[in-house]
C-alpha cells in the first residue's frame, strides 16, 4: 500500500474535505556507488576525515587517493574501481549536438510527464556577425511558427551526466524545454470509484465553483513573505536565551484521562 506523504484539509467556502497527497513518481533510476578501501584483502566502508574502521575495531586514517568506488553487481557480489575508472562508467558532460527527427503534438504530455523545471532557450547570436545573426533569427523564426502552439520537438540528451527525454516548444519569442520522465517512473495511483452525479447535483457543483471564479486572477498578486516572516522573529531577539518554562496540562486538557 503506497503511504501518504502529507494530510490537509482542503477549504472552499463552506466545504471542507480531508485530503491524502502520495508521491506521484518515483526517482529517477540510477546506478549508485559507495566509497570503500581495499586495505590486506578486505574491504572497508570509508568514513569522513577520511578513515576506516578495521575488523579488530580500530580507527585508520586513509588518503584520498586509497578510496575506491564499490558498485553492487546483478549477482549481488562486489565490483570495485578506482576513481579514474569510474569515470569510464559515466558519460562526461552534456550533449553538444540535440539530434531529433522527431515532432509530437503537446497533448500527448499530461502535467506529471515533467521532471524538472523548464529551461529557456534563445538562438546565441554574434554581436560581430550581424548577416549570420538575421538569418539564424529569420531560421528561428520560421521554427516557432512552424511549431505553434500545438507541436513540439522531442528527442533524448546527455544534460549533466544525466540522459534524458526533453520536449522543446514555443514560449513567448523563446524556446521552452521539459524534462520528462521516463514511463516506468511515473506511480499509477488508484483513487476511489466516484458516484454518479445525477442533473441537479451537476449544477449545484459548476455553481459552488463558479462563485469563486476569478477570470482577472494574476499569479504576481501571490507574493513570498516567508523570508519577512523570519526576518521578524530574528530582529526581534538579542543574545539572550529564554529559558523553557514547565507546562502544566490540566485535567479538562488531559485526553487520556
Amino acid at each position: 500500500m503506497i503511504r501518504a506523504v502529507n494530510k490537509f484539509t482542503l477549504v472552499l467556502g463552506k466545504l471542507r474535505l480531508p485530503m491524502s497527497c502520495f508521491k506521484s513518481v518515483d526517482n529517477t533510476h540510477s546506478v549508485y556507488a559507495k566509497e570503500v578501501t581495499k586495505i590486506d584483502g578486505k574491504i572497508y566502508s570509508v568514513k569522513r576525515k577520511p578513515y576506516v574502521i578495521l575488523a579488530d575495531g580500530s580507527e585508520k586514517d586513509i588518503d584520498s587517493s586509497q578510496i575506491l568506488k564499490s558498485y553492487e553487481r546483478d549477482d549481488g557480489e562486489i565490483a570495485l574501481f578506482s576513481k579514474e575508472e569510474q569515470t569510464q562508467l559515466l558519460k562526461q558532460g552534456s550533449s553538444a549536438e540535440w539530434v531529433s527527427d522527431m515532432v509530437v503534438d503537446k497533448n500527448k504530455f499530461g502535467e506529471l510527464d515533467f521532471q524538472k523545471d523548464g529551461i529557456i532557450a534563445m538562438v546565441e547570436l554574434d554581436k560581430d556577425k550581424k548577416l549570420l545573426n538575421n538569418k539564424l533569427l529569420k531560421f528561428f523564426s520560421m521554427l516557432k511558427t512552424g511549431l505553434g502552439s500545438e507541436k513540439a520537438i522531442v528527442t533524448q540528451i546527455l544534460y549533466k551526466n544525466v540522459e534524458y527525454p526533453v520536449l522543446i516548444s514555443n514560449y513567448d519569442d523563446k524556446m521552452l524545454i521539459r524534462f520528462l520522465h521516463y514511463s516506468d517512473e511515473v506511480r499509477k495511483i488508484e483513487g476511489s470509484p466516484l458516484p454518479q452525479l445525477n442533473e441537479k447535483e451537476t449544477e449545484q457543483a459548476k455553481a459552488f465553483i463558479q462563485q469563486f471564479h476569478k477570470p482577472d486572477f494574476d499569479v504576481s498578486s501571490f507574493e513570498n513573505k516567508t523570508e519577512d516572516k523570519v526576518m521578524k522573529l530574528i530582529n526581534s531577539r538579542g543574545t539572550e536565551i529564554k529559558e523553557e518554562t514547565e507546562v502544566v496540562i490540566t485535567e479538562e486538557e488531559n485526553p487520556f484521562i
